[in-house]
């Protein structure tokens, strides 16, 4: 890929990088900028819904977060197309964030806010308590979810 090939395209991830599983979102913000250089817009935001209306408005965006989803495993990877497909409602029951994703996705179309595109990848976390470390199968969900982002992206610019 090269730096147009993304062009416009911004990768966000949501978490806290102190709370356990919920800093999956950063990790993963870093190791894409790490692979990818300046080829899209990498923003880290730690849980401000209100903020994310302006981060993602108007531009296509990949989403990666941490989430609890009842009836999930930690390490289960939730792929999902945020502007035409339902989120699970478990998924809408729990957040860290104060709005969840659902209620912010809801204000963004009220406020003719939303992105052009949303790609989210979730990881569902077990261990959200301060200090704590990444669990072994988020981490391990987390490296399955960077490939998948690279490859996404790749077709996105139109790659072999």
């Amino acid at each position: 890929m090269t730096r147009d090939t993304v062009k416009g395209w911004a990768i966000i991830s949501l978490g806290n990088r102190f709370r356990g599983d919920d800093s999956v979102g950063p990790y993963l913000l870093h190791r894409l900028r790490d692979r990818l250089g300046g080829i899209a817009e990498y923003i880290e935001n730690s849980g401000d819904m209100t903020r994310l209306l302006d981060d993602w408005k108007a531009r296509p965006v990949v989403l990666v977060d941490a989430m609890v989803v009842s009836g999930t495993a930690p390490g289960e990877i939730i792929r999902l197309d945020g502007l035409d497909e339902t989120l699970p409602a478990g998924l809408s029951i729990t957040s860290s964030h104060g709005f969840t994703l659902a209620e912010t996705l809801e204000l963004a179309r009220l406020l003719d806010s939303l992105p052009l595109t949303l790609r989210i990848f979730a990881i569902c976390g077990k261990d959200f308590s301060t200090s704590a470390t990444m669990t072994p199968a988020v981490e391990a969900a987390a490296a399955q979810v960077e490939q998948e982002i690279l490859e996404f992206l790749k077709v996105q610019a139109g790659g072999p």
